[in-house]
């Protein structure tokens, strides 16, 4: 009889460890989500905060968890820090979200470069540009080419999630951010090329390069990729796709395709020339 309830209790201890654990899942699942796809770079941030800072957001743990989750993570931030204790998905959830509202701007728009970078727009673009290329139309067609890139460009679920993680459900300042980071996307280009491209011109134009027939640099800013091409036998300034080469194996296949098909009609007409004269 006594052995009968132990096992009950074994076996009830179990289904709630087992509970738990699910709801941890649950829980560091819908974190992820919630921070756009990845919580490292939001772990980074928390481990790196000084020891006042770190004291606002344990006071405030305490404010709605109690002292005793408040003493537990103090005593194990070093622990979750190098690794040697894995942070649970509700003690997680829990303290990010009390991040955003205590968070300096500019961390909060670090934290949304490290997603930008990777799902921000991308374009590929091949400018080609006469020795009469004026510098500030050559920026003009780069602009223009970044508005409409921007414009149309489509903000995906996870960067949409960080933006409303960090801003706390104020859509006032979601709204700011989204504008903040599709103007720096187009000063950031503009200004790059307004750097680069005149140094390209200048050599082209000087007397060391009246030789060069052709000069071309390729602009990785960010996510975008512009192919300058400065050609003395170019006029003005146009703004072009890059030309795609079909691989060898591509031809080699057509090639193939078109010979096998000649072949397979003058078979047809050798075999219908026999049948006709029988």
């Amino acid at each position: 009889m006594a052995g009968h309830r132990y096992r009950r209790r074994y076996h009830k201890h179990i289904d709630i460890g087992h509970e738990r654990a699910r709801q941890h899942i649950e829980d560091a699942k819908r974190l992820t989500a919630e921070l756009g796809g990845t919580d490292q770079d939001v772990k980074e941030y928390f481990f790196s905060l000084s020891p006042r800072s770190l004291t606002v957001i344990l006071d405030a743990y305490e404010q709605q968890y109690g002292s005793g989750p408040r003493a537990y993570a103090q005593s194990t931030i070093a622990k979750w820090k190098t690794g040697a204790v894995h942070m649970s998905g509700t003690v997680a959830e829990r303290l990010f979200r009390l991040l955003p509202p205590r968070m300096p701007l500019q961390e909060k728009y670090k934290l949304i470069e490290n997603l930008w970078t990777h799902v921000g727009p991308k374009s590929r673009k091949v400018l080609k540009v006469g020795l009469n290329g004026d510098i500030q139309q050559i920026i003009d067609v780069i602009r223009g080419h970044m508005n409409d890139v921007v414009v149309r460009y489509a903000i995906p679920t996870s960067l949409e999630k960080r933006f409303e993680w960090l801003c706390a459900g104020d859509s006032r300042a979601k709204q700011d951010f989204l504008n903040h980071f599709l103007e720096h996307e187009k000063t950031f280009v503009v200004e790059g090329a307004r750097r680069r491209i005149p140094v390209l011109l200048e050599h082209l134009r000087s007397s060391t390069g009246a030789n060069t027939h052709r000069a071309a640099e390729v602009l990785k800013i960010g996510n975008h990729e512009l192919e300058v091409t400065l050609d003395p036998s170019a006029t003005g300034v146009c703004l072009e796709e890059p030309y795609v080469e079909r691989s060898w194996s591509t031809r080699t296949s057509t090639e193939e395709t078109s010979y096998w098909w000649v072949l397979w009609v003058l078979g047809a007409i050798v075999v219908l020339y026999a049948l006709s004269h029988r």
